[in-house]
């Protein structure tokens, strides 16, 4: 049983569009489904009954709609930021976005192959007005179209967001065929069902780009015939006639795409292969939840097309700054987290200045909830940087989370005395590196060869991804310790757990209830790490090697005593006068030795 209703993935959720309505079905942040259906109007626009022409008529309506319907998604899921001049100038901004996007797919699609093209039959000095050529060049361009298309697709894919996006397209084609297949639309159904669809939009790129190779050859072969060579040598003039044929490319493409969706004769299943394997890039496996929010959207419009009584449904509409901020205050939840602290939040979570919390702005619904949130976490007593997810740290913002520690005060001196006392050519090992800050902001700071190294996977993943947030050249290692360590670099940095164990407890519930107990947990005197810094770091120094330590306030001398038989030994105060810091310097061997 074949229907008419076609789908699109968006962020977090699917939209689905009938003969007479249209739904979106996005899942928020509380993982609650929001609906939000529109009636469509009864007749049916006069072009879609012009063969051909329809077809490229359509591809710019779904283009414009599809721009809105990712943006009314976005509401809910707050992928979008705060505009705080209530709408002036976004409408310009999301017309130059899609105008910019039409532009960079122009320039990877069409000059992009067609540039290098021109290029290698240049080098070759390959006769380009001889007909025997002409063909071949026409399809070494379209092989290159087609690389790159792969290319893109699988590239974009590799992201983490776009993956997500490419499982709700799977979602909604195993919809889609579920119901073709008239089987009931429940989870369990839809998931056997396939996720390759005849009418997805992947197969209609695929045919458009093989029907432009097909119809640029035609056009170049007549053209060498004809001696109108112009055309042929003149990349750039080659480039607009591709872009020009690209109307009459998509409005044949939409025929074959609406053809092959209604046969399955023997002739037309290469191109179906064709397209299906391309929807391998462009499609997931969906999770169950995901399948239920596309099976939401698919029974809200069927139910709208069979029965024109069906009252619209609308997303939860955005609030004013000043009613949600009321809202806060009659919770309770603005007297525990404080003025200053609501203020700061608002502004560091939408990307606003302090200033404009006295203008009056919309909070679409999906920011509502994520700052209620946000907020209930920070009440609870939650750390504001683990709320937040970031850290401003040396004039950077770092990634931060339970897996690590929040950086502190202290640590930027540490990490201030190593950039002093580094070059370029330097060689240096941040042990326990937690979060990565102190070993990545050396290695920005001074260009010096860097590794950093934690015992915890979760610590060296959340480091990971600030190296790559700051464009950070660094290596990693997983090591407890020195245990896969080998070889020698001239400092060795480390932030290790020092706290008493017994001590952790009697902490702020800031720190005891929410950082890792691994990253603070020093034993029983707190110096269990910095037994082992003194007994195995040596081995791992260059002569005259440097180790630069974080420490407690009341562990100078303990410290200074356990490194002391192999290193000089500086102790250095923090802001508050307490011990904070040692630069060790290892010795010279003795000559008695």
């Amino acid at each position: 049983m074949k229907t008419k209703i076609g789908g699109q993935a968006v962020i977090e959720g699917v939209m689905m569009r009938g003969e007479s309505s249209m739904a979106l079905a996005v899942r928020d942040e509380m993982g609650e489904i929001r609906l939000e259906t529109t009636r469509l109007a009864s007749k049916k626009p006069w072009y879609k009954k012009v063969p051909f022409l329809r077809g490229i008529i359509n591809l710019v309506v779904s283009m414009i709609a599809g721009t809105k319907i990712i943006s009314k998604s976005a509401e809910i899921m707050v992928e979008d930021e705060i505009d705080t001049s209530n709408g002036k100038g976004m409408g310009f901004l999301m017309g130059f976005s899609t105008v910019l996007g039409i532009v960079l797919a122009l320039g990877l699609f069409i000059l992009l192959p067609t540039g290098i093209t021109s290029g290698i039959f240049a080098l070759c000095n390959l006769d380009t007005k001889n007909i025997d050529w002409v063909w071949l060049k026409s399809l070494l361009e379209g092989v290159l179209k087609m690389a790159i298309l792969v290319l893109y697709m699988w590239g974009i894919s590799r992201m983490k967001e776009i993956k997500r996006l490419f499982m709700y397209h799977g979602a909604e084609h195993k919809t889609i065929s579920c119901y073709e297949n008239e089987l009931p639309l429940t989870i369990e159904n839809v998931q056997k069902c396939s996720r390759y669809h005849d009418r997805c939009g992947t197969s209609f790129l695929v045919f458009v780009v093989v029907l432009s190779v097909i119809l640029t050859m035609i056009l170049d072969i007549i053209c060498a015939a004809c001696k109108f060579t112009l055309f042929i040598e003149n990349w750039w003039l080659r480039a607009l006639l591709r872009i020009a044929l690209l109307p009459l490319t998509a409005g044949i493409s939409y025929e074959m795409l609406m053809l092959l969706s209604k046969s399955n004769f023997v002739l037309f299943r290469p191109l179906k292969w064709l397209g299906k394997q391309f929807q391998k890039l462009t499609t997931r496996e969906p999770d169950d939840k995901m399948c239920e929010v596309a099976i939401t959207a698919f029974n809200a419009v069927l139910e709208m097309d069979a029965d024109r009584t069906v009252e619209e449904v609308k997303f939860p509409q955005a609030i004013p700054f000043s009613e949600f901020k009321l809202q806060v205050k009659n919770s309770g939840l603005l007297e525990k987290v404080g003025k200053t602290d609501f203020d700061w939040l608002i502004c560091s979570v939408l990307h606003i200045k302090r200033a404009d919390l006295v203008k009056e702005f919309d909070i679409p619904f999906g920011w509502s909830v994520r700052l209620n949130k946000m907020l209930e976490r920070l009440g609870g007593g939650e750390p504001w940087q683990y709320v937040v997810g970031s850290v401003e740290f040396y004039g950077r913002t770092f990634e931060v989370n339970d897996s690590v520690l929040i950086p502190r005060q202290e640590t930027e001196l540490v990490t201030e005395q190593l950039v002093k006392r580094i070059t370029k050519k330097s060689t240096v090992l941040d042990l326990c590196c937690g979060s990565g800050v102190i070993g990545i902001t050396a290695a920005l700071e001074t260009g010096a060869t860097v590794t950093l190294s934690d015992v915890s996977k979760e610590a060296l993943a959340v480091a990971k991804r600030n190296a790559k947030l700051n464009k950070a050249k660094v290596d990693f290692i997983e090591s407890d310790m020195f245990g896969n360590m080998y070889g020698k670099c001239s400092v060795i940095v480390c932030n290790p757990p020092y706290i008493e164990t017994e001590v952790i407890d009697t902490l702020d519930d800031s720190v005891k209830k929410y950082e890792p107990r691994l990253a603070l947990d020093g034993g029983k005197d707190g110096l269990n790490f910095y037994r082992i810094l003194a007994e195995k770091a040596p081995k791992h120094l260059t002569k005259g090697g440097l180790l630069i330590l974080e420490i407690g306030y009341n562990q100078g001398e303990a410290v200074k005593k356990l490194l002391e038989e192999k290193f000089d030994v500086e102790v250095m105060k923090d802001y508050g006068g307490n011990d904070r810091i040692v630069i060790a310097t290892l010795k010279k061997p003795s000559k008695n030795k």
